[in-house]
């Protein structure tokens, strides 16, 4: 690719980066039949267990609807389920089954060896100064409601 000048605008040369990244997760974890969007739910599911639509989609930063549209495909291959909550029928609450647990556990060696690579090509120090530069965008108030 040619050298290009730095973006101007910081979220389009978030989401590039954000993209490249992408097609690197998604390449190695394709033997598992899952990309990195599919491969974060299960995790967050497996780390924080059944949440509730709008409580997942906090986890993951992203808004209901895609959260939904990523869902289908889960629940389909019965990776996940949704169900209405005990307490309030309103609500959805997502859960990892078994058959995700053994995908999650499965490509959990793949996710590493993405890992693994973008730290050799990056540089290690390079790439957990990122993962701290990026959770702090995260969590500064950059004053809009969170979907």
């Amino acid at each position: 690719m040619e050298s290009l000048p730095p973006e101007v605008c910081s979220c389009s040369a978030i989401r590039q980066a954000a993209r490249h990244m992408t097609r690197l997760y998604d390449q190695i974890l394709s033997p598992a039949g899952i990309g990195l969007n599919q491969y974060s739910i299960l995790a967050k599911l497996d780390r924080f267990g059944p949440n509730n639509l709008q409580e997942l989609a906090g986890l993951l930063i992203m808004d209901r609807s895609t959260l939904g549209h990523l869902l289908r495909p889960l629940e389909e291959r019965r990776l996940i389920t949704i169900k209405p909550s005990g307490v309030d029928r309103r609500q959805r609450i997502v859960a990892l089954t078994k058959k995700g647990l053994a995908l999650l556990n499965s490509a959990k060696s793949l996710w590493a060896s993405a890992e693994t690579r973008f730290g050799e090509v990056f540089g290690e120090a390079n790439a957990a100064g990122l993962r701290a530069m990026m959770r702090q965008i995260t969590m500064v108030d950059i004053g809009v409601a969170e979907a």
